[in-house]
Order: C-alpha cells, then structure tokens, then sequence
C-alpha cells in the first residue's frame, strides 16, 4: 500500500473515532472505481465510484453520500482524484 494512502487510511479512521464512531473499513478508488487502497473492505469500488458520480451529477458539486442499513452505514465523498468510502456501525 502506498504511504500516501496508508496515512489517509489511518487518518480517516482516527477522526471517525475522534468522535465516537467505530470505522470498521475503509476503501480509496479513483473515479474510474479502480481500487486505490483498502482496509477491511472487500466490496467491489466500481459500484461506490458510480454512486458518487450520480451524486455529483444530481446536485452540480461533490457531494457525501450516505447509505444506512439497520446495522451498518457507508459514508462515500468525492475529492479531486479520490473517492473514498467509510464503512461503519450505524449509530443507534
């Protein structure tokens, strides 16, 4: 894994539980969904680049996208090169 991406792995994880909330993975991919890096993920990124492309198509700008299931919650944001994805416990 490239340090670049180990450090925004590790950081990312951090601030989540900064604040409480338990990161349990992380995924980076370009917006081509060709994955970038990966921690405890084992999804397909081409599914996550295309939700964040709708949602960017759909407001005019980046956006945060966030998808809840009863036990568990995706946090996707797109940056200038990057998506990344946070996957987490949903909160209750």
């Amino acid at each position: 894994m490239d340090k670049n991406f180990e450090t925004l792995v590790e950081t990312t994880m951090k601030k989540f539980s900064m604040v409480g909330v338990d990161a349990k993975g992380v995924l980076v991919c370009d917006r081509n969904g060709l994955a970038l890096t990966s921690n405890n993920v084992s999804n397909s990124p081409g599914p996550v680049a295309r939700l964040a492309e709708l949602a960017t198509s759909l407001s005019g700008r980046r956006a945060t996208v966030c998808l809840e299931h009863n036990e568990n919650q995706v946090l996707i944001h797109q940056t200038e090169k990057t998506i990344v994805a946070v996957y987490t416990e949903n909160a209750t």
